[in-house]
């Protein structure tokens, strides 16, 4: 840590600085200086655990939804199962599941936890005075994380195939719509996110507790309607519920994209609200650590 605090401030100094201003393509620049910055963190920092951490976790989520099914329920569904998952294939129905979760995890928790890093490792101050559109920076950060979910994704699927995973009737071009608008949907819910973690200073429970939360109410490894019903409406604000929901009918039932319009409505309207949420709250988190700063 010591490492990146003294020699990353400076690489980020330095591709921040030389952003040049020119109206639209501003927000393409900083974007890509963004990228450029964090995967040379990432691969000078870390590119071990980067590696090893990312396939332990999409082997891990593979083999608890086949131990699960084969040793926990025995093979047996309920029977209400099929109706309420719109399948009887659990393990697709789980392992997707697992990967939609990874995914969403890691674009939220990359995004929402970029400033607030800034924060800790002293370069915010040089983020916040560039003359920079702060959307670039955070579609920068996002533009990266998509190489590393893409990544976590794939071990997933391959290890998945071997257990159990069928995707003979997937909708290509139907789940990769669905995956391009999901990942716009946990960008707006990261901004939310972050805004919470610099006012409480806070990543880990700030985090983890949201985390918690959208495994248990989404729908990850069972269908919403399992859950109590006053845990149901919990569901109902998460927006990896409605995209996960949308993404499994594209890929196991092989559904096309207007067969799941209303899923997708309803991940819009909530992204547009986090949208509003988050940008309000990340302005105003922003003017109070300038405040703390320069006192």
């Amino acid at each position: 840590m010591s490492s990146s605090i003294c020699l990353f401030p400076d690489l980020s100094l330095h591709l921040l600085h030389h952003i040049p201003q020119n109206g639209g393509n501003n927000v393409f620049h900083v974007a890509k200086a963004t990228f450029i910055r964090n995967t040379r963190v990432m691969i000078r920092a870390y590119p071990w655990s980067f590696v090893i951490g990312h396939i332990f976790s999409g082997v891990y989520t593979v083999l608890f939804a086949f131990f699960a099914y084969h040793y926990v329920f025995a093979g047996q569904l309920d029977e209400n199962f099929a109706h309420l998952a719109g399948s009887s294939d659990y393990l697709s129905y789980a392992i997707l599941g697992g990967a939609f979760y990874a995914f969403a995890v890691s674009t939220l928790m990359n995004v929402s936890r970029s400033l607030i890093t800034e924060l800790r490792e002293g370069t915010l101050e040089a983020v916040l005075l560039t003359p920079s559109l702060r959307r670039g920076y955070f579609l920068g950060n996002v533009a990266q994380q998509l190489m590393r979910t893409l990544f976590e994704f794939s071990v997933i699927v391959l290890v998945g195939a071997l257990f159990g995973l069928t995707l003979s009737q997937t909708n290509v071009w139907s789940a990769v719509l669905v995956w391009i608008l999901s990942t716009g949907a946990f960008f707006c819910q990261a901004l939310v996110l972050g805004s919470l973690m610099l006012w409480f200073r806070d990543t880990y429970i700030t985090q983890n507790t949201l985390f918690a939360v959208m495994a248990f109410v989404s729908g990850v490894t069972f269908p919403i309607p399992y859950l109590p019903e006053w845990v149901q409406p919990l569901g109902l604000i998460m927006p990896l519920a409605p995209a996960l929901d949308a993404f499994r009918q594209c890929v196991i039932q092989g559904a096309p994209l207007h067969a799941v319009s209303p899923q997708l409505f309803h991940m819009t309207a909530l992204s547009l609200v986090y949208l509003v949420m988050g940008v309000w709250g990340i302005r105003r988190m922003e003017k109070r650590v300038m405040e703390s700063i320069f006192g």
